[in-house]
């Protein structure tokens, strides 16, 4: 009987032990960084970094960062790599030098090879991103520019119509949702030949869905890199079949524009993105070429330009009306020089040479901004040597942006709005430097950036000839902090404007 019991307590010691070890081994593996990826602080079993990132200011936290390990440094989201690039030359040296090892995009954990990760001019690779952008960046310079007057004359209409619905309020407002609207206006016209009241409660339900898809969006990867079987976990507890259905709901109102447009009589109204489309399309298929274009990519080109076209532009304007309450003096030089160079004239895209202080006010918010200050995800498909580390095949690589963008050996005192940093001394020339960079750099930077600055000024500059943009309460003036979601957006204020 002793001898039973003695090789039964050995035999519990022995699976203790092996527990012990194989429980050592497996937080072992999860608490290691991979050799040679770029450094960072010590993994969490499971979580990895994530309680380096439990702050709501994840760019200040980021900062922090890169000053203990330096402009390339790798957080873990469970088991997943992210690695940081910051500063302008790291930036430059990923992204333009070695810009055809850094030129995709990193996919979501899950639905990778559905048609909106595989196809439209976002999550594409390969002969349909090629394609997909050489027509977009073509078929937008040639719809919005070639006529002149097109594009001023959507500007025009919709300032004047956001000018008229800002005037009806007798108290202060929240100036996000109608400027929301008045500039997904002039692209939903640019894309589908399309335009909605400001007020409309079908675009407003659409521009909330985008937003409420982006932030589970975000949250679900979190999730999913740190426990990826929760994917196949009944109860759709990730919201994974919620945004599927979102999905499928906006395509569903963005292909009615579609609808309708090819129900009307052809000719009668200038191009729109989708008739040029559908006209490459039906060449194609005449000529017999092999091409990459069908209706499936058109509708998800199409939804892309739709969401982020407009979203960044009235950020950036939000940003700078902000910048202007909080400046009446700016407000009024801006006012001033625009007196000066147009007169009684109307409002035109030629006029921005003539008014080199409006360009500085508006290079200097988009700088300070920095409305996309985490460019992208872009990702390596092979392990590839960077700045003396290993970058691994199909990591999450994140561009900081806004640490170009507010570099203090480049931006003398970065967080204060300074339009004459982009002058010369005499005011009379604008000086771009080259870490200006709110719009990435290399082949994935942003294809609507020309269109983006144009509509910004043809906004900007309308609204400042037509309004004096003034404090809810006198001397109390909107906070200069941010909210960072969909993109970098000032937290919510209200405004008060007098006609001038």
């Amino acid at each position: 009987m002793d001898s039973a019991l003695f090789k039964e307590t050995d035999y519990s010691i022995l699976t203790t032990a092996s527990v012990f070890l194989v429980t050592f081994f497996l937080v072992y593996i999860n608490t290691r960084r991979q050799k040679g990826v770029p450094p960072g602080p010590a993994l969490f079993p499971i979580v990895g970094n994530l309680p380096s990132l439990a702050t709501r200011d994840i760019l200040g936290r980021l900062n922090e960062l890169r000053k203990q390990y330096g402009d390339v440094f790798g957080l873990y989201t469970g088991s997943k790599l992210f690695v940081f690039l910051n500063g302008y030359d790291v930036i430059h040296d990923a992204l333009i030098k070695k810009g055809s090892k850094f030129m995709f995009r990193a996919l979501p954990s899950f639905d990778q090879e559905e048609d909106q990760h595989t196809k439209g001019l976002i999550f594409s690779k390969g002969r349909i991103w090629k394609e997909g952008r050489m027509f977009a960046i073509s078929t937008l310079q040639e719809i919005c520019f070639k006529d002149k007057g097109f594009l001023e004359h959507l500007v025009e209409f919709e300032v004047n119509d956001l000018t008229e619905t800002i005037l009806k309020s007798d108290h202060p407002f929240d100036i996000e949702r109608v400027l929301n609207s008045s500039l997904q206006n002039v692209i939903f016209q640019v894309v589908y030949g399309y335009r909605f009241d400001l007020n409309d409660d079908g675009l407003h339900w659409f521009q909330k869905t985008v937003r409420a898809q982006s932030k589970r969006f975000l949250a679900r990867e979190v999730i999913l890199n740190c426990l990826p079987f929760l994917e196949h976990v009944p109860g759709d507890i990730l919201g994974i079949e919620r945004s599927r259905v979102d999905y499928a709901a906006e395509m569903h109102f963005l292909s009615k524009r579609i609808e309708k447009f090819e129900n009307q009589k052809k000719g009668t109204q200038r191009k729109t993105f989708v008739e040029c489309y559908l006209e490459k399309m039906a060449a194609n298929k005449s000529n017999e070429t092999d091409s990459t274009f069908d209706e499936k990519d058109m509708k998800i080109a199409a939804h892309h330009l739709i969401t982020a076209g407009s979203e960044t532009s009235a950020s950036v304007i939000r940003w700078i009306l902000l910048y202007l309450i909080r400046n009446p003096h700016i407000q009024d030089k801006l006012c001033a020089e625009m007196t000066n160079v147009l007169g009684n004239e109307a409002l035109s895209i030629g006029d921005r040479k003539r008014m080199p202080y409006m360009q500085a006010v508006i290079l200097e918010g988009l700088r300070i901004s920095h409305v996309v200050p985490l460019s992208l995800p872009h990702t390596v498909e092979q392990d590839t040597l960077f700045r003396g580390y290993v970058i691994p095949e199909n990591c999450t690589i994140i561009p900081v942006l806004s640490t170009a963008l507010k570099d203090p050996d480049v931006w003398e005192d970065p967080e204060e709005f300074k339009p004459e940093r982009f002058l010369n001394a005499t005011g009379n020339d604008v000086i771009i430097p080259k870490q200006f960079v709110p719009f990435s750099l290399g082949p994935r930077s942003c294809l609507g950036e020309t269109l983006a600055t144009i509509e910004i000024f043809l906004f900007l500059a309308g609204l400042v000839q037509k309004l004096k943009f003034l404090p809810e309460h006198d001397n109390e003036y909107p906070d200069q902090k941010g909210e960072l979601g969909l993109t970098f957006t000032p937290l919510n204020f209200k405004m008060r404007v007098e006609k001038r």
